[in-house]
C-alpha cells in the first residue's frame, strides 16, 4: 500500500472518503483482512515509503494475519510483486536466493 485505508463503502452503496483515515474506515480494512485470513489467504503488504506511521500501520495489519511486509525499491517493485507472488508457490520469495539472478532481488527488503 501507498498509504492508510481512506475509503469504504456505505451500506448504500456510496463511496466514503476521508484523509485521515476515519477510525470506521480502519476497523472495515481489519475486518475484511481478518475475513481474507480465515479463508485463507496469504497477506503481502508493500510498503512504498519511509514513514514511520505508515509502517507501524502496515506491520499491524501483517502480524493480525501473518502477513508479510517487503519495502522495495521504487525501481524494485515489479520485481518484488512477482517474487513474492511465484515465492508463496515455490517457497522462494523476493530477496532470497532463488530469485536472485532472475528478479533483482537485493536492493530492497524484507521487513520484520
Amino acid at each position: 500500500t501507498d498509504g492508510e485505508p481512506t475509503s469504504h463503502l456505505e451500506a448504500n452503496g456510496e463511496v466514503y472518503f476521508n484523509y485521515p483515515p476515519a477510525p470506521l474506515t480502519v476497523a472495515y480494512s481489519v475486518r475484511e483482512l481478518e475475513n481474507s485470513g480465515r479463508l485463507g489467504a496469504q497477506t503481502t503488504f508493500f510498503r512504498l515509503g519511509e514513514d514511520p506511521g505508515l509502517a507501524r500501520f502496515i506491520d499491524s495489519m501483517a502480524k493480525r494475519v501473518g502477513g508479510t511486509v517487503v519495502a522495495p525499491e521504487v525501481d524494485d517493485l515489479g520485481a518484488a510483486v512477482v517474487g513474492s507472488y511465484l515465492g508463496s508457490r515455490q517457497g522462494y520469495g523476493y530477496g532470497s536466493s532463488g530469485f536472485d539472478g532472475m528478479f533483482g532481488g537485493g536492493r530492497g527488503s524484507w521487513a520484520d
